[in-house]
């Protein structure tokens, strides 16, 4: 019997913390394993230091941001690390420096989870998100490429999606389902056959409530199942 061949992954994370390790607990639930040596080897990164990602994008300090960020990479690159995955949507605005990387495969999260909705066969998705993954676009641009159209919440609900990754889940709070279900509510009423929780504290809010309705995409999941199969490992529901 043929066994696949096995690849080391790099996780750049503490974009946030608990995001993170939600990442990895993931990985671990959803690897077919009978022994510890079934597992990915994974080395992680959590550099909860970094400047916040919306904070730079907005006050347009992006090739600060982008020295630390390739500077990561290249360490979990010297390491050994064949893959590379940052559990921070809005990280992805600077991405081009994960790809330019020798010797470390980026997984891109917003490609492959574009590729996810594709398959699915939905036409029209909403975007919750932080206003620097909105600002960048990074979603609308890869959806679009696939052929779906990607609508983002009005100015309340928008506020409302910030309120809940930045004085909630980001402070280690559950989140407050009670406001989150009007922002679902209005993006149904726009027509979305499903929404993206494009920021992976909206991943963690989702985990706390067993948020597991097929109508959620969670981009985070999407990135998991991706980490297990590209380094060797064998991907379970």
């Amino acid at each position: 019997m043929h066994k696949k061949k096995r690849h080391i992954l790099g996780i750049l994370g503490g974009m946030g913390p608990e995001a993170t390790s939600v990442l990895y607990a993931r990985i671990i639930r959803h690897t077919v394993a009978r022994k510890d040596q079934d597992h990915l080897d994974i080395w992680i990164d959590s550099h909860a230091g970094l400047p916040d990602r919306t904070a730079s994008i907005l006050a347009g300090e992006e090739e600060k941001m982008k020295s630390l960020l390739r500077e990561d990479a290249k360490k979990l690159a010297g390491l050994g690390c064949d893959y590379l995955a940052v559990p921070c949507n809005t990280s992805h605005f600077f991405r081009e420096v994960f790809r330019e990387i020798p010797g470390i495969t980026f997984i891109d999260m917003i490609v492959e989870t574009a590729g996810y909705v594709a398959g699915r066969g939905w036409k029209k998705v909403g975007i919750l998100a932080t206003d620097g993954t909105v600002k960048g676009g990074l979603y609308e641009k890869a959806l679009n490429e696939k052929g779906v159209t990607a609508l983002y919440p009005d100015e309340a609900d928008q506020k409302a999606v910030m309120k809940l990754i930045y004085e909630e889940i980001k402070r280690g709070e559950m989140g407050t389902l009670s406001h989150f279900a009007p922002v679902i509510q209005h993006m149904k009423q726009m027509g979305c056959e499903a929404v993206v929780l494009a920021c992976t504290e909206l991943s963690v809010f989702a985990e706390n409530y067993r948020l597991t309705d097929s109508f959620y995409v969670d981009a985070m999941g999407v990135l998991a199942e991706r980490c297990i199969t590209l380094c060797g490992g064998s991907y379970r529901d």
